[in-house]
């Protein structure tokens, strides 16, 4: 995705290749954690249109034959992104639906299975039980809402089963409940 100067994105498979050059010439692969954490934290404020476009190049470069962009870069780069969620959920409230978003793409294109995006997000829901469960709660039932609408339910079954997640366990504690993840009992 690259920003035109009125602001508007434009994006291809060259812009996605100059992307993809300009972060090796950065030759800072300890940045690449921080990089997709900036790039997704600014995505909360875009568009859709703009989050998918993020989301698949993400996908992109993480498979790339080069491995511009490691599965343990991208997982860091969640990680700060899941650190930060609850002050981003005052500024942008969809934040959680953002995320589950692009968490759904990269599971389905199998660039990090949802074992490990639900290990992320059950560590952040138990740092402090309250609202950051909660947040923790949404993200993964907006994950699982998308997988199944965009894949229906027998690949969100089979990515599930795969997984042994407990959805039990990410429930946030009584009397705070997640409508999202209410859904998926």
């Amino acid at each position: 995705m690259v920003l035109k100067g009125d602001g508007r994105s434009s994006h291809n498979a060259r812009d996605e290749k100059e992307i993809a050059l300009c972060v090796k010439d950065l030759n800072s692969p300890s940045f690449h954690p921080s990089m997709v954490a900036l790039w997704v934290t600014d995505s909360f404020e875009r568009k859709d249109t703009e989050r998918d476009l993020l989301a698949k190049l993400l996908v992109n470069l993480t498979k790339s034959r080069d491995g511009t962009l490691s599965q343990a870069q991208l997982s860091k780069g969640f990680e700060s992104v899941l650190t930060t969620l609850e002050d981003a959920v005052n500024d942008a409230p969809r934040a959680p639906e953002f995320l589950g978003r692009i968490f759904a793409k990269v599971i389905i294109e199998h660039v990090i299975p949802l074992k490990d995006i639900g290990r992320l997000l059950f560590h952040m829901g138990r740092e402090e039980p309250g609202r950051k469960s909660e947040i923790a709660a949404n993200v993964l039932g907006n994950t699982l809402e998308i997988i199944k609408s965009e894949n229906g339910d027998t690949v969100l079954s089979e990515i599930h089963i795969s997984t042994n997640l407990t959805l039990e366990d990410f429930r946030p504690p009584d009397p705070i409940t997640s409508r999202k993840l209410e859904k998926f009992n």
